[in-house]
């Protein structure tokens, strides 16, 4: 397959992957309520004789495409679900589900693979193995990717030989791809602190055990876990990002809750900064005669890309987009994704798609997809699978 003619095979399809994302992006559902989006990706789907497979989450899809040849098998993956954020742009195709959006852009992820699915089945006479297309819900916080590779998904027949998705970056140029090797995106855990104290009048505050104060303390203190505790060279973050204690302006409360969210890139990390966590809060509890509950939740792992992959997804780019589409990341990411449980089990990497800075920031009222990223999400995708294939 030349370069020529994968590129004219997908802007032949342009218009109705366009179409699409739009429609999706009307109808934005938050994690594991994806039940219209599910049906809008099922009703493209239908003109099509993939296989389904089970699928262990009742809004995700996960369908098989076979070559006319035997070989291994890739696995591609799109997240479903939008963000509890009110829809503020004035695009015809806004969100009609007051309250939500696809602020994150998996409108635009969701469009590239069933784009990627269109040009894969034309070249099934190319194909070596077998394309496994994954529709994940609960992306945002929900861990549906964890839950669909833990119960199995990529160890199925046939089992996942490499996987790669991607992810719309605002912070990068339209159509530029961008990964790097090794560690690209952090683990991303949570934490929940209640200091109890003993509460009374704002005027007396020598008659109480002031949890406002303890929990000042304790937010200053956490900070020393990546300063003072752990190696430098290690990045971790630890960040008290809520907390709530007190309504009255005169009255010392009995209790504070706090919460939060830690990142770093190396697993053995993980045990460490619970356990100084928890000895810190501990401390400080202790000497000015408060309780406290601790708890720590594990969230997402870190994201690992596979170094002879993101190679190979270099001279892809190079080869199907130009040498001017390729950016090779410098500093990974503390933000977090559940892409990462795929690449624990098969090798292979996550992407960056940029969709430029005039798409706003993700996460806020105003994003939306940049189209003029698609045509080049889909040859990524179908390029990738193509070359991984023929190779194996």
């Amino acid at each position: 397959m030349t370069p020529s003619k994968l590129k004219k095979m997908v802007r032949d399809i342009l218009p109705d992957v366009i179409s699409l994302r739009h429609t999706l992006h009307a109808f934005p559902e938050i994690m594991f309520e994806e039940h219209t989006t599910r049906k809008i990706l099922m009703e493209a789907l239908s003109d099509t004789d993939l296989k389904f497979l089970p699928a262990q989450l009742d809004t995700s899809i996960v369908a098989l495409l076979a070559g006319d040849y035997p070989g291994a098998n890739v696995t591609l993956r799109a997240d479903m679900d939008a963000l509890p954020i009110k829809d503020m742009s004035n695009n015809k195709w806004r969100s009609r589900n007051d309250g939500k959006s696809h602020a994150c852009g998996h409108d635009g992820h969701m469009a590239i693979l069933m784009g990627t699915i269109k040009v894969l089945m034309l070249l099934r006479d190319q194909i070596h193995g077998s394309v496994r297309f994954v529709f994940q819900p609960g992306e945002e916080g929900g861990g549906g990717g964890k839950q669909m590779v833990m119960n199995g998904l990529l160890e199925q027949e046939p089992k996942a030989s490499a996987v790669f998705a991607l992810h719309v970056w605002p912070d990068i140029p339209v159509g530029i791809i961008a990964t790097m090797p090794g560690p690209m995106m952090a683990a991303a855990d949570t934490f929940t602190v209640a200091v109890k104290g003993s509460g009374g009048h704002g005027a007396k505050p020598h008659v109480t055990v002031d949890p406002i104060v303890i929990s000042a303390q304790i937010i200053q203190s956490l900070q020393t876990i990546p300063s003072r505790i752990v190696n430098p060279v290690d990045p971790v973050v630890v960040s008290v990002c809520s907390i709530q204690g007190g309504n009255a302006t005169n009255v010392i409360p009995d209790s504070v809750i706090m919460k939060g969210t830690t990142r770093y890139f190396d697993n053995k990390l993980k045990k460490k900064i619970q356990t100084e966590m928890e000895r810190i809060i501990r401390g400080i509890c202790q000497a000015a005669g408060a309780r406290y509950e601790f708890d720590y939740e594990e969230g997402y792992t870190p994201l690992v890309n596979d170094e002879d992959m993101v190679k190979s997804a270099r001279n892809v780019v190079e080869t199907y987009l130009g040498k001017d589409k390729w950016m090779e990341i410098t500093k990974p990411s503390m933000g977090a994704e559940d892409f990462s449980y795929y690449l624990m089990k098969a090798p292979g990497a996550f992407f960056f798609l940029g969709v430029g800075e005039d798409s706003h920031k993700l996460h806020t009222s105003q994003f939306d997809f940049n189209d003029d990223a698609i045509e080049n999400g889909i040859l990524l995708l179908s390029a990738m699978t193509l070359e991984t294939l023929n190779k194996s």
